[in-house]
């Protein structure tokens, strides 16, 4: 039986924290299942990330998502991993139950669900050396599906597969006619940014961007050479979606919520528009 009277309180932590979805969506999962409950929006520092964490876990809250660049810190964070987290060692998600601090990654199922909900073919060619690019490599080795990495420091890489220097993408791209480039860099939360990429080389395939920003021009510009083009609000729905069963017990639905969020972006979208 859902417990009414219960008020929970979630929220997020990431620097800088200008924008995001996540109390948007979060304050639909309450409404649909009936549960009482806030979810705050706090831009932390990297600097002070652990004091001011520990402050809002001691404040009553009992749920915290993880975003950028604090995923790493947090993992440092906790008394327990539980999970896939044991083997990243990068959570987006703290729970405190009776003093007791455990992190959990769930962009691993965030990303699996994506894949599955956008039907997205091999081979994958997935970019990036952050938590993100660690989540995704995680999924497509546990599915033992085709795919290849390239980073900008493949030295610094510790995922499953080994990486390449991101300046050959090209010329793997080349010598293919299928499949789905997965942006798991910081590319395309500013406009005007350029990926490293010959966007010719991508007609007839997928470009999976795990951002969600409705105004990067490069993107955006892939649509008129005939590219299918994903964003990444449904890997952040699904991972919200599994954070809030981690804190409340029930498991959300987000098939009206995914709706949601993509109107609000489309209506983000207009509004740039004609500004």
């Amino acid at each position: 039986m859902v417990d009414t009277e219960y008020c929970y309180r979630f929220g997020l932590v990431g620097w800088p924290l200008q924008f995001s979805l996540s109390p948007l969506i979060h304050k639909e999962f309450f409404r649909s299942t009936g549960l009482s409950g806030v979810y705050g929006a706090y831009s932390v520092s990297p600097e002070g990330f652990t004091e001011t964490v520990s402050e809002l876990l001691g404040s009553g809250i009992t749920g915290l998502n993880v975003t950028c660049p604090h995923k790493p810190a947090a993992a440092g964070m906790c008394d327990e991993l539980e999970g896939q987290a044991r083997d990243l060692k990068v959570i987006n998600t703290l729970r405190k139950v009776n003093g007791h601090i455990t992190g959990y990654n769930t962009d691993v199922y965030g990303f699996s669900r994506f894949i599955d909900e956008c039907n997205l073919p091999e081979p994958f060619f997935l970019t990036g050396s952050g938590s993100a690019a660690l989540a995704a490599d995680h999924v497509l080795h546990e599915r033992c599906l085709e795919y290849e990495l390239f980073c900008r420091d493949p030295g610094k890489w510790s995922g499953f597969t080994p990486a390449r220097k991101l300046n050959e993408l090209n010329d793997s791209l080349k010598h293919t006619g299928a499949g789905t480039v997965v942006n798991a860099t910081t590319l395309g939360w500013k406009d005007d940014d350029i990926f490293p990429l010959d966007g010719s080389l991508l007609e007839g395939m997928v470009f999976a961007d795990l951002n969600y920003s409705i105004s990067w021009h490069w993107r955006n510009d892939l649509r008129h050479q005939g590219v299918n083009i994903f964003t990444g609000e449904a890997m952040l729905v699904h991972q919200a979606a599994r954070s809030f069963a981690i804190w409340t017990g029930i498991m959300p639905g987000t098939a009206a919520v995914l709706e949601m969020t993509r109107e609000k972006l489309e209506e983000m979208k207009k509004g740039s528009d004609c500004s």
